[in-house]
């Protein structure tokens, strides 16, 4: 569940390799790959935290204070770098939403998807 954006992100990194920058798709796969990744790493990741915190403090198995002490540190080191890749997306997708590129990529589907309807209406006529 976790790696669920890493599908978004290889579909954005071949998007940038292949210079399809400019194109709407590239631009609703980044929206793909911000929500997903917020979702399952800081909402779904912070949820499975906060249980793991209280398994370890309720548990009915009784766990050396060491390894409860490993699991913790663990876990607020993978949640810290969750937000801090989190904020990371949030600054690149906020880069490339105020590039004019979004812009021309709108107006270029827009008038492709006008053309092919005046070609399709020239067909049937």
């Amino acid at each position: 569940m976790f790696e669920v954006s890493t599908l978004f992100l290889n579909i954005h990194l071949t998007f940038e390799d292949c210079s399809l920058n400019d194109y709407i798709m590239y631009y609703i796969n980044g929206m793909a790959l911000v929500s997903s990744f917020f979702f399952a790493r800081v909402i779904y990741g912070t949820i499975l935290s906060i249980n793991v915190w209280r398994e370890l403090a309720n548990s009915a198995v009784p766990i050396s204070a060491f390894a409860a002490n490993t699991i913790r540190l663990a876990n607020l080191v993978l949640m810290g770098l969750s937000y801090y890749w989190f904020s990371i997306v949030i600054m690149t997708a906020k880069r490339n939403a105020l590039d004019a590129d979004l812009i021309r990529a709108l107006d270029a589907d827009l008038i492709r998807a006008l053309e092919d309807m005046d070609n399709k209406d020239i067909k049937a006529e």
